[in-house]
């Protein structure tokens, strides 16, 4: 891909993360227009047992996973995101960012995260999403 196509894959993450964290602060934001059809969402292994598993494949499952998904982790309107880095290459993006948010159980979460995206199309079309796992289990921990 051209220079340009990796500064416009650049520029749809970034349309995306601000769209998504609106969406998860109570806005009714549209954000399945970012996503190619055959998307997959890849955690690591570690959160296999929790909610609805490490991989999500196609667009529903995705949107599954920003619905209910999350509201099973963290209290409604509290995630906020902090943006650290962001490098494209060809068809790819990573992201470093970390995340603060109000548990479910009231305790607060502040983590570190590394996304590599993928993009076809115009669009998301896969996602590993690198995360310190032992740390969101303690802190979700009853």
């Amino acid at each position: 891909m051209t220079q340009h196509s990796s500064k416009a894959n650049k520029q749809l993450l970034t349309d995306f993360q601000s769209a998504l964290a609106r969406r998860l602060q109570g806005e009714d934001v549209d954000i399945r227009r970012f996503f190619h059809p055959d998307i997959a969402w890849h955690f690591p292994k570690s959160t296999a047992a929790a909610s609805s598993g490490s991989d999500h494949y196609g667009i529903d499952a995705v949107m599954a996973m920003f619905g209910g998904d999350v509201d099973t982790f963290y209290q409604p309107g509290t995630m906020k995101f902090h943006y650290h880095a962001l490098t494209a290459e060809e068809d790819r993006v990573h992201m470093h960012f970390s995340l603060e948010a109000k548990a479910v159980n009231g305790r607060d979460y502040y983590n570190d995260y590394q996304s590599l995206f993928r993009f076809a199309d115009g669009k998301i079309i896969e996602v590993w999403e690198y995360f310190d796992t032992a740390y969101l289990f303690s802190v979700f921990e009853n």
